[in-house]
């Protein structure tokens, strides 16, 4: 009698860890995007350790609902068409972070903030920041992209 009220006990103690174990898991693989960021964004300037980049590079930013974003980049005065890098994003621990499709990370993760001018990131991890205001993508930037496969994207440097 005492073993099996022992045994009864300890089921109702299994099914109570198990079910709160699961609920807990479940609430940690939620996502969570900052209604701000969603849109489409412009650079206007980049800094890196001090150096001025955004007058090499020309850069759109594109983040949806769905924690989807599209990054259209062009490098350098020799190009012609914008790289195109898509993956998913989210904000983690207040920060913004991603992965691009061929399953890298971003260089950082950014803190964000947005300013009566537009879109603040700084990298966590860098000593960088990046200016952006709302744009809306040309068509023509999208229609003309080099879209960019898992193979190639290892030998080119997106800005995030």
């Amino acid at each position: 009698m005492i073993m099996r009220r022992f045994i009864n006990i300890f089921a109702a103690f299994a099914v109570i860890v198990c079910a709160a174990a699961c609920s807990k898991e479940s609430t940690q693989t939620q996502k969570y995007l900052a209604p701000e960021l969603i849109g489409e964004w412009h650079l206007t300037e980049a800094v890196a350790e001090g150096i001025v980049i955004s007058s090499e590079i020309d850069v759109y930013l594109a983040i949806s609902p769905d924690f989807g974003f599209e990054l259209y980049q062009k490098s350098g005065s020799q190009s012609v068409r914008y790289d195109k890098f898509t993956g998913t994003c989210e904000c983690k621990d207040g920060l913004l972070c991603g992965t691009y499709s061929n399953g890298e990370a971003w260089a950082s993760r950014y803190s964000f903030t947005l300013t009566k001018d537009g879109l603040v990131l700084k990298s966590f991890n860098r000593l960088e920041e990046q200016k952006y205001v709302k744009a809306e993508i040309p068509a023509q930037v999208k229609e003309e992209a080099n879209v960019i496969t898992r193979s190639a994207a290892a030998s080119l440097a997106p800005i995030l």
